[in-house]
């Protein structure tokens, strides 16, 4: 069984938990698993935020048997719409986390229980008469619920709720640290008791509460949810609730298997959560196996987060001075060796330009933002790295993920995919097989940043030499015919006039001037002329033999420069000129003709000469030629 799972982040433990028990199932179940997850809302950047999000757009959900989301971790509701309506159209069975949707199956975790149960514990045992309440953003289904049951707690005991001490944050840190400061704004003091919606936000609340001299658990009481190692590794330890986010995990995997086989089961299922009171509202954990759990995987944490800091410090300067995306790939192999996880792909758009290489110099400030936030038809691998030994692999329809090759037999297997991208702008995205870096640790994501970032400085770098390679031809090619300008004319020039004089050989110097342009202007308009002149100028390019130097010299007048010509040289130069003109007027439908007259000198470079008096003498002989044209 092939399955998806949709989850914007894995910065929480809350997320994490949730996901360690849907592969602790689907791995014993044989299933092939693909968790596509991003870490949007971690920074206020809209920009950043679509191109984290638009890794819910890669799956193809009609490839999977079945697809479990977690759509209360996705702030954004018009990409969850985008995802559900993606989803019912595949018409594959679906278990939504936390919340619900119409014809999905639903498992969730309740919120109220805990909250109810802490507020009730705060009042009966530590007799706290006021409290106050930092929320999640107000559009989340489970900021909701942990408010509702705040206030129901309070309104049970008679308790007034204040509005004034109730704050809406992100669930991140700094909104526990903002709460505390716009409490202390609006009333000059703090209530009994603060309780969080979150372990995060409570961390923060702490942090601004002891900057202002306030003692926690002494003068205030404080709480959070979720009851994650943030809280739980934090002097004092913050009183939380628990809720069942593995169990949660294993049964929408379960849910999910029994609705694709056919077993009858519940379609809505909600599991209860439970309160941990510990120090920070002054009580005390006892529950010793849990502690005994949690600092080992305290410690395993602070290994890996030390392992890691070395390879994000490193990286980000080795990655920081690459030039060439060639480069970067060579960094990149030499730390995913370090971190020698079982599979890890980097899979790229094959975008014209992406990175400022070929058609570099067509992307400009206007492009197309629908086809920057998105990722092409096709993709590539240019670093595939499995037990140990790097391939790469040519491109693929981008709906597979990953290409036939590196497929085989998956049961059992897991695949998490991260978004490689710069604020909006899609590179790609990596796939960790079997390996459990972006879960374990927020760390791995960092480490996809500096490669982001990375990717974003070359194109940059490239896009800057494209437009100086284009400004350069502007300064040197002339715009209309692309043969040179006066001033590359004259850059080159002097080389060639030089190998002549070191070669002893003759300059040859032709002067054109086209004839019955005014009359094309006049009758048929400039974009006609400029056809006229552009024809001109595509005749003399291909007739070029023996690195001749091509200038428009004029609106209507060429110059060319050569050497080691001959008289017979210069006549069949000539020649091969008006057979040129003649070719293209038997081919041509235009209602006019396209004609020329010409002349030429040629020079022995030994002796003194100006070039520009040189050019005025094959003018003078290109009059003779004008001349005696309209004798005829």
């Amino acid at each position: 069984m092939k399955i998806a799972v949709l989850m914007g982040g894995l910065r929480f433990d809350s997320q994490r938990n949730i996901i360690n028990g849907i592969l602790e199932e689907a791995v014993a179940d044989g299933a092939e698993c693909y968790i596509f997850t991003c870490d949007a809302w971690t920074f206020s950047s809209s920009y950043f935020n679509q191109g984290e999000t638009a890794i819910f757009s890669l799956p193809d959900f009609a490839e999977y048997d079945g697809v479990i989301i977690h759509g209360d971790t996705v702030y954004d509701k018009s990409v969850m719409d985008k995802v559900i309506s993606k989803i019912k159209q595949s018409k594959v069975p679906c278990v939504s986390l936390n919340v619900k949707y119409p014809g999905m199956l639903y498992i969730g975790m309740e919120n109220e229980n805990g909250i109810y149960e802490i507020v009730k514990h705060m009042i009966e045992v530590h007799h706290v008469k006021q409290f106050g309440f930092i929320s999640g953003p107000k559009e989340n289904r489970d900021a909701a619920g942990r408010m509702s049951a705040f206030k129901h707690a309070l309104r049970d005991y008679n308790i007034k709720v204040d509005e004034d001490y109730i704050y809406y944050g992100d669930y991140h840190p700094e909104s526990g640290k903002d709460a505390v400061k716009y409490f202390y704004d609006m009333q000059g003091t703090f209530p009994g008791a603060i309780v969080a919606a979150n372990d995060e936000m409570a961390v923060g609340a702490y942090d601004e509460l002891k900057r202002l001299g306030y003692d926690v658990p002494g003068q205030v009481l404080l709480s959070g949810y979720d009851y994650a190692y943030v809280g739980r590794n934090h002097s004092p330890k913050i009183t939380s609730v628990k809720r069942p986010e593995a169990e949660v995990g294993r049964q929408a995997y379960k849910k999910l298997c029994n609705f694709i086989n056919g077993v009858a089961d519940d379609i809505e299922m909600e599991l209860k959560s439970i309160p941990v009171f510990s120090e920070s509202c002054g009580c005390t954990n006892t529950d010793a196996e849990d502690e005994l759990e949690f600092r080992k995987r305290a410690v395993e944490t602070t290994l890996h987060a030390i392992t890691f800091s070395e390879i994000l410090k490193s990286s980000s300067a080795d990655f920081t001075g690459v030039a060439t995306f060639e480069s970067l790939l060579i960094q990149i192999r030499k730390y995913v060796t370090m971190m020698n996880p079982q599979e890890f792909y980097l899979c790229m758009c094959s975008k014209k330009g992406m990175l400022g290489g070929d058609g570099a110099s067509e992307i400009s400030q206007e492009e197309n933002l629908e086809d920057i936030v998105k990722y092409s038809s096709e993709i590539y691998i240019p670093i595939a790295y499995r037990n140990g030994e790097f391939s790469q692999s040519g491109k693929f329809p981008v709906e597979k993920v990953l290409p036939d090759e590196y497929i085989g037999n998956r049961n059992g297997r897991f695949y998490t995919v991260i978004p490689i991208h710069y604020q909006n702008r899609c590179f790609g995205y990596c796939v960790l097989g079997n390996s459990k870096l972006m879960i374990d640790s927020e760390m791995f994501h960092l480490f996809i940043m500096n490669i982001n970032n990375a990717l974003e400085n070359i194109r940059k770098q490239n896009m800057l030499n494209a437009m100086v390679q284009k400004l350069n031809r502007m300064w040197v090619y002339d715009t209309l015919t692309g043969v040179y300008n006066r001033a590359g004319f004259f850059k080159y020039a002097y080389g060639i006039i030089e190998e002549a004089r070191e070669k002893g050989q003759n300059l040859f110097v032709l002067f054109l001037d086209l004839d019955g342009l005014k009359s094309v202007n006049d009758k048929y308009g400039h974009d006609e002329g400029d056809l006229f002149i552009k024809s001109m100028g595509k005749i003399m390019t291909q007739i070029h033999s023996n690195g001749e130097l091509l200038m428009r010299y004029g609106g209507d007048e060429f110059v060319v420069l050569g050497r080691d010509f001959s008289q017979e040289d210069a006549d069949e130069y000539v020649a091969k000129v008006r057979a040129g003109i003649d070719n293209y007027n038997v081919i041509s439908s235009k209602p006019y003709r396209l004609d020329a007259s010409m002349g030429y000198t040629l020079m022995d470079p030994s002796e003194e000469f100006d070039l520009e008096e040189l050019i005025e003498t094959a003018d003078r002989e290109m009059y003779k030629d004008k001349n005696a044209k309209k004798r005829r």
